[in-house]
């Protein structure tokens, strides 16, 4: 688990005062006749979990769709062109504001219009990434949830090894976008590989032939262990990589709970719709008249320890009990 410092655990009680003055800004509305806003929201076609946590947390802050706002929705397919047209498209519209459910959207509507405010589901990297100055006060038109939080790379490598002594080769394939994520991801996760007196080499992919190419080359160099690194073109295509590793009897450490759902060995990650609740928290905020640079980038407030027996014995792996008593969840069938 990682516990968020006091300031971030403050920083997201503070959004939860905003039911009051939206409850304040929709009487005003009525009074005046005064059309709703209209924001954007764009997230993938295959996680629509995401979707639901935003909008059933906006209705328990008192947002009520239609009076107190418009929200145009877009849902991109996997593979296909929807990451780039989708996010242009919203850029280009009339929106108070766009809420992105990861940094690939966010980077395309940046693209597209600097000038439209955004609030990122989540971000590896906020200020690496130049949506934030600092996480405590981001500036600008931009914030939202960075789900890199100092530590994270390490502690999931760590995991690895208790999980699969034997491993000792531990290929990094990195997907991760953007600028920074990656970087830091490497240069942790090479700190940890000293400790733990293994080797670990990176294997990076920007898109689909790539990520193909990644896989077979590190079928080709014998690796026996895998972290994935943060970054939507895996989580998209994570099937195949689960796939992968248990072919090649590949102990691996996922990002996102998906993984392990799929058939990944294990994964120890934050609840992605709790980010996207946290997302809709200070998008009330902003509906309620606050600037987004104004509102603190946040880490997600716990990570959770996901193991798959079923996906250990396929690589003929015993998970050690210890480490089963630690999880927060096993998947077992």
């Amino acid at each position: 688990m990682l516990e968020l410092r006091n300031t971030r655990r403050n920083a997201i009680s503070q959004l939860l005062s905003s039911a009051a003055a939206l409850a304040t800004m929709s009487a005003g509305q009525a009074a005046d006749g005064k059309r709703p806003p209209r924001i954007g929201f764009i997230t993938g076609a295959g996680f629509p979990e995401l979707e639901v946590a935003f909008t059933d947390e906006l209705r328990k802050l008192g947002v009520v769709e239609g009076r107190d706002v418009v929200i145009e929705r877009r849902f991109t397919r996997p593979n296909t062109t929807d990451s780039q047209t989708m996010p242009a498209e919203l850029a280009g519209s009339d929106l108070a504001f766009i809420v992105v459910s990861a940094l690939p959207l966010a980077l395309t509507v940046r693209d597209a219009n600097p000038r439209m405010p955004m609030i990122i589901g989540t971000c590896p990297g906020m200020v690496s990434n130049r949506f934030a100055q600092t996480l405590e006060r981001p500036g600008g038109i931009y914030t939202g949830i960075d789900e890199l939080p100092p530590g994270v790379t390490a502690r999931r490598l760590r995991l690895l090894k208790v999980a699969a002594p034997q491993v000792k080769r531990v290929a990094l394939l990195s997907t991760t976008p953007g600028k920074g994520g990656h970087e830091s991801q490497v240069a942790d996760a090479e700190r940890t590989a000293t400790e733990l007196a293994i080797t670990v080499k990176v294997y990076r992919a920007t898109s689909l032939p790539e990520l193909r190419a990644a896989l077979d080359a590190i079928r080709v160099d014998g690796m026996d262990g895998l972290q994935n690194f943060q970054g939507a073109l895996s989580l998209t295509n994570r099937k195949m990589i689960t796939d992968f590793a248990a072919a090649n009897r590949i102990a691996a450490v996922y990002q996102a709970r998906w993984f392990p759902e799929d058939g990944g060995l294990m994964a120890w990650a934050p609840n992605q719709s709790d980010q996207l609740r946290i997302a809709a928290q200070q998008a009330a905020r902003v509906l309620a008249g606050a600037s987004p640079g104004d509102l603190p980038v946040v880490y997600p407030p716990k990570y959770y320890l996901l193991l798959n027996t079923v996906a250990a014995r396929r690589i003929g792996l015993t998970l050690p009990a210890g480490l089963l008593k630690q999880a927060d969840r096993v998947i077992e069938s």
